[in-house]
């Protein structure tokens, strides 16, 4: 599954109550999260967690960049690798490599379901005005 990207011109959003509503959104859905905050805008990844998945090494997170300015950015979901050092990897996400995975086709499913629902919240909290 590749990337998906979206971008928004004029929204005047706070981008950083955006990141922590987006990482509360997966918390309150039982996802470990992690975020970090980098100079060209923000990167939260998040995953189920259980030692079921560990044992089989499904380290597979959703990973979102937002980056650009409050009224013109952009936001980019994918399915990658749980990053361990998330600030090192946050110079890769923003520059070096898109988000790209392959999967299994149940959890690709899964992940498609979960991606629709993500975006349509995403969408939301954007036409409420984050400021």
């Amino acid at each position: 599954m590749k990337y998906a990207i979206r971008e928004y011109k004029g929204k005047k959003v706070d981008l950083a109550k955006l990141a922590k509503t987006i990482e509360d959104y997966f918390k309150e859905e039982n996802f470990i999260t992690q975020s970090n905050q980098h100079p060209d805008g923000y990167l939260i990844q998040a995953k189920k967690g259980g030692i079921f998945r560990t044992i089989l090494g499904m380290d597979r997170a959703f990973t979102i960049i937002i980056s650009g300015s409050p009224s013109d950015f952009r936001i980019q979901i994918g399915l990658g690798k749980w990053l361990q050092d998330l600030g090192v990897a946050a110079i890769e996400a923003f520059f070096i490599t898109p988000v790209v995975a392959f999967i299994e086709v149940p959890e690709s499913l899964w992940s498609f379901e979960l991606e629709h629902a993500l975006w349509q919240f995403i969408e939301t909290q954007i036409n409420l005005g984050i400021q």
